[in-house]
């Protein structure tokens, strides 16, 4: 089984809707049982203070300006808690996909610095997305039209590209 792994800054929003919408699409085409599709965060790691709470639903004004886009798109992400990456995550992942060049490269603990002996299999989600449009961390933020617009783009660049995450695992 092959093993897919989302990261964002927290893993409270883009990374955790990024695997849900991904396990759908793999299981719409009948082959989920091939894959393991999971999300982490950065942050708790190189003594980084993890996320105040654990899930989306936690932080009132994010979780409003979210909930009705998540509805339309069937995402549910009710069952996920905030985990953060660990080496051995890293080493038993096949394909690595950051959210944005900060969890990417340019955090003090992003993914290259902290494991750059696994680069090759590391991407930025952006690398799927048209005109590398960067998936921006909307925590903090109650605007509905930057969630939905984050939600929308993260669903539909995977609904278009998945087929490019699985040509990476070869």
């Amino acid at each position: 089984m092959k093993k897919i792994i989302f990261i964002c800054n927290g893993n409270i929003h883009r990374s955790v809707i990024a695997a849900e919408c991904l396990r759908t699409i793999l299981k719409k085409q009948n082959i989920d049982s091939e894959y393991f599709v999971d999300s982490y965060g950065i942050q708790g790691t190189m003594d980084t203070e993890p996320p105040k709470k654990k899930q989306l639903i936690d932080y009132k004004e994010e979780w409003n300006a979210a909930k009705i886009t998540l509805k339309k798109f069937g995402i549910d992400i009710s069952n996920h808690f905030s985990q953060a990456i660990s080496i051995d995550v890293i080493k038993s992942a096949d394909v690595i996909i950051a959210m944005d060049n900060k969890v990417y490269k340019e955090a003090n603990n992003s993914l290259l610095k902290q494991f750059p002996q696994f680069k090759e299999k590391i991407h930025c989600f952006s690398e799927l997305s048209a005109y590398n449009k960067v998936i921006e961390d909307p925590a903090g933020s109650e605007d509905k039209q930057l969630h939905k617009d984050i939600i929308e783009t993260i669903h539909s660049t995977l609904v278009k590209k998945y087929e490019n995450i699985l040509s990476w695992l070869k």
